[in-house]
C-alpha cells in the first residue's frame, strides 16, 4: 500500500479531514513535525505540507529542509500538496516572491473562482467555499499555472509540475476551526474587520460544504495523479 508522508509546522495545524479520507483509503501515514524532527529520506507515494503562522519568508533551517524537499518531490515527479504555509513554501522554492497579501483573511469565504477550466476543482460551484486563514501571499513562479483566484488574492491555488499549493484550507473539522479561535482569541480581537464569534456561529452552516469540497478535491486529485 502506498505510503504518505505529512509535514506538521505547527502541532494545532493536523490533517483534518484529509487525513480522515487518507486513512479510509488504507494509505500507510508517516507524520514528521517538521520543527522538531528530522524530514525522512525515503521516497513517498504523496507528501502533503501543511501549514502554520510562520511566514516563508523566515529564515528557519526546518523550513529550507521543506524546500529542499518540494524540489525533490517534484523533480522526481511525486505528487506534493502544499496548504497555506505548505503552498508559500512551493511558491518560494521555485522563485515565486512571498509577501503580505492586502488584508488578513480568517473564516469562511464563498468567493473563490476556478482557472483555467481545472479538472482539480472539477464538480465544485463556481465560486466555491473554504475556510481561510492567511495573511501572506505570493506571486506565482515563471512555469506555475493559476487554479483559483478572489477579489484580494490573486492566486488561491496552483499548480507546478507534480505539486499543488492551496491557499485557502479545506482540510478543517470543527474542532481544528474551534482550537484554532481558542488559540488566538486575543490576537483576533486587535483585527477590526474580524469577528470571531461569526466565524463560530458560520461553522454549523459552512463545514458540511467545505468538507463537501474536500471530498470533490481529493477524488479529483487522486484521479490527476494516479494514487
Amino acid at each position: 500500500m502506498s505510503d504518505v508522508l505529512i509535514v506538521h509546522n505547527t502541532r494545532i495545524e493536523g490533517s483534518g479531514y484529509l487525513g480522515e479520507l487518507l486513512q479510509k483509503d488504507g494509505f500507510l501515514i508517516d507524520s514528521v513535525n517538521a520543527k522538531h524532527e528530522k524530514l525522512p529520506e525515503k521516497n513517498y507515494s504523496l507528501v502533503v505540507i501543511l501549514g502554520a503562522p510562520e511566514s516563508a519568508n523566515d529564515n528557519f533551517d526546518y523550513l529550507k529542509a521543506e524546500q529542499r524537499l518540494i524540489k525533490k518531490t517534484v523533480e522526481s515527479d511525486t505528487p506534493l500538496l502544499g496548504i497555506c504555509l505548505g503552498s508559500q513554501l512551493i511558491a518560494k522554492t521555485f522563485g515565486g516572491k512571498v509577501y503580505p497579501g492586502p488584508q488578513k483573511e480568517i473564516g469562511f469565504y464563498n468567493d473563490l473562482r476556478i482557472d483555467n477550466d481545472s479538472k482539480l476543482f472539477s464538480g465544485f460551484t463556481n465560486p466555491f467555499t473554504v475556510f481561510h486563514w492567511h495573511g501572506d501571499t505570493f506571486d506565482l513562479p515563471e512555469k506555475a499555472i493559476r487554479l483559483a483566484h478572489s477579489k484580494n488574492y490573486p492566486n488561491q491555488a496552483f499548480q507546478i509540475g507534480s505539486a499543488v499549493g492551496l491557499q485557502f484550507h479545506m482540510e478543517v473539522n470543527e474542532e481544528m476551526i474551534n482550537l484554532w479561535l481558542a488559540k488566538t482569541q486575543e490576537k483576533l480581537e486587535l483585527i477590526p474587520y474580524i469577528d470571531p464569534k461569526k466565524i463560530r456561529s458560520d461553522i454549523d452552516e459552512n463545514i458540511s460544504i467545505v468538507k463537501n469540497n474536500m471530498d470533490n478535491f481529493y477524488t479529483n486529485f487522486k484521479s490527476l495523479f494516479h494514487l
